[in-house]
């Protein structure tokens, strides 16, 4: 099973709500696919390396992660697809990929995170399954 999570640029702390889902998964051997940004990517990849868990992809749409905590992990690189975008663009196609490549996502959101956003109605157009873990 491959899990997609993400979340808001202002959550830099994980609630132990998330950590127990993180925990449930990890236990599961499942694959998380993960961004590299800061905020809920930066903190799901710090805590998965706490965990020693290195069944990881980290995407990133530039010429290399701008944060990549874990060791041992996979990274995919959508440089290639989002050469010529940029802003948000650029890396709407990291995201895009990984709801593709996902059987479930993880959403953890502010409530006003229009990336979060955009992630959320991506995956339930597609028809995934998704929870989000709502944290302001």
């Amino acid at each position: 099973m491959k899990l997609f999570v993400s979340g808001s640029k202002s959550i830099s702390v994980l609630p132990d709500e998330v950590k127990a889902i993180l925990d449930e998964h990890i236990a599961l051997g499942t694959e998380f696919l993960v961004g590299d940004c800061y905020g809920v990517d930066a903190a799901v990849q710090g805590y998965l390396e706490l965990k020693e868990y290195s069944n990881v992809t980290i995407y990133y749409s530039g010429e290399f992660p701008r944060n990549n905590f874990a060791t041992g992990v996979k990274v995919h690189s959508c440089a290639e697809s989002a050469k010529g975008l940029t802003g948000s663009e650029f890396q709407y196609v990291k995201d895009i990929q990984m709801a593709q490549d996902c059987d479930t996502a993880l959403m953890i959101w502010d409530g006003k995170s229009k990336g979060t956003a955009e992630n959320i109605r991506r995956v339930k157009e597609m028809g995934k399954p998704y929870r989000i873990i709502n944290e302001d």
